[in-house]
Protein backbone atom coordinates (compact mmCIF):
# COMPACT_ATOMS: atom_id res chain seq x y z
CA UNK A 1 0.00 0.00 0.00
CA UNK A 2 2.87 2.28 0.90
CA UNK A 3 4.32 1.97 -2.66
CA UNK A 4 0.64 2.87 -4.18
CA UNK A 5 0.51 6.02 -2.10
CA UNK A 6 4.11 6.70 -3.52
CA UNK A 7 3.07 6.41 -6.71
CA UNK A 8 0.08 8.41 -7.21
CA UNK A 9 2.17 11.13 -5.27
CA UNK A 10 5.31 11.13 -8.17
CA UNK A 11 1.92 11.27 -11.17
CA UNK A 12 0.70 14.09 -9.01
CA UNK A 13 3.97 15.71 -9.38
CA UNK A 14 4.76 14.63 -12.87
CA UNK A 15 1.60 16.28 -14.39
CA UNK A 16 2.11 19.59 -12.35
CA UNK A 17 5.61 19.62 -13.82
CA UNK A 18 4.28 19.06 -17.64
CA UNK A 19 1.89 21.75 -17.42
CA UNK A 20 4.65 24.63 -15.92
CA UNK A 21 6.75 23.60 -19.08
CA UNK A 22 6.91 26.15 -22.38
CA UNK A 23 5.65 24.74 -25.19
CA UNK A 24 8.29 22.87 -27.27
CA UNK A 25 8.83 24.74 -30.59
CA UNK A 26 9.13 21.96 -33.76
CA UNK A 27 12.19 22.34 -36.07
CA UNK A 28 11.83 23.15 -39.65
CA UNK A 29 10.65 20.82 -41.97
CA UNK A 30 13.13 21.07 -45.30
CA UNK A 31 11.38 20.09 -48.34
CA UNK A 32 14.22 18.18 -50.77
CA UNK A 33 12.77 18.19 -54.56
CA UNK A 34 12.71 14.79 -56.70
CA UNK A 35 15.67 14.28 -57.82
CA UNK A 36 14.34 12.32 -61.16
CA UNK A 37 13.18 15.43 -63.44
CA UNK A 38 13.04 13.21 -66.90
CA UNK A 39 10.19 11.13 -67.62
CA UNK A 40 10.82 7.32 -67.16
CA UNK A 41 12.72 5.51 -69.71
CA UNK A 42 10.23 2.39 -69.98
CA UNK A 43 7.33 2.43 -71.90
CA UNK A 44 3.77 2.06 -70.22
CA UNK A 45 2.79 -1.02 -71.88
CA UNK A 46 6.21 -2.69 -70.90
CA UNK A 47 6.37 -1.30 -67.02
CA UNK A 48 2.48 -2.61 -66.26
CA UNK A 49 3.13 -5.96 -68.34
CA UNK A 50 6.22 -5.78 -65.68
CA UNK A 51 4.19 -5.25 -62.92
CA UNK A 52 2.04 -8.03 -63.57
CA UNK A 53 4.95 -10.93 -64.14
CA UNK A 54 5.91 -9.69 -60.44
CA UNK A 55 2.72 -9.66 -59.16
CA UNK A 56 2.16 -13.18 -60.26
CA UNK A 57 5.16 -14.44 -59.21
CA UNK A 58 4.58 -13.41 -56.10
CA UNK A 59 0.87 -14.49 -55.73
CA UNK A 60 2.43 -18.03 -56.69
CA UNK A 61 5.02 -17.70 -53.77
CA UNK A 62 2.12 -16.70 -51.24
CA UNK A 63 -0.07 -19.58 -52.64
CA UNK A 64 3.23 -22.08 -51.61
CA UNK A 65 4.10 -20.71 -48.79
CA UNK A 66 0.13 -20.97 -47.20
CA UNK A 67 0.01 -24.69 -48.74
CA UNK A 68 3.13 -25.29 -46.27
CA UNK A 69 1.97 -24.15 -43.27
CA UNK A 70 -1.23 -25.56 -43.56
CA UNK A 71 0.48 -29.00 -44.09
CA UNK A 72 2.55 -27.98 -40.78
CA UNK A 73 -0.33 -27.03 -38.95
CA UNK A 74 -2.02 -30.19 -39.42
CA UNK A 75 1.05 -32.13 -38.53
CA UNK A 76 1.60 -30.19 -35.61
CA UNK A 77 -2.17 -30.88 -34.81
CA UNK A 78 -2.01 -34.58 -35.65
CA UNK A 79 1.11 -34.93 -33.46
CA UNK A 80 -0.69 -33.51 -30.39
CA UNK A 81 -3.46 -35.73 -30.59
CA UNK A 82 -1.64 -38.54 -31.25
CA UNK A 83 0.78 -37.94 -27.63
Amino acid sequence: MANRSCRRKNTSVSSAAATAREPVSEPSVRRWPHPISQPCLLSTDSMMQYILCTLSYQNELLCEIKTLLEQIATDLADSTKET
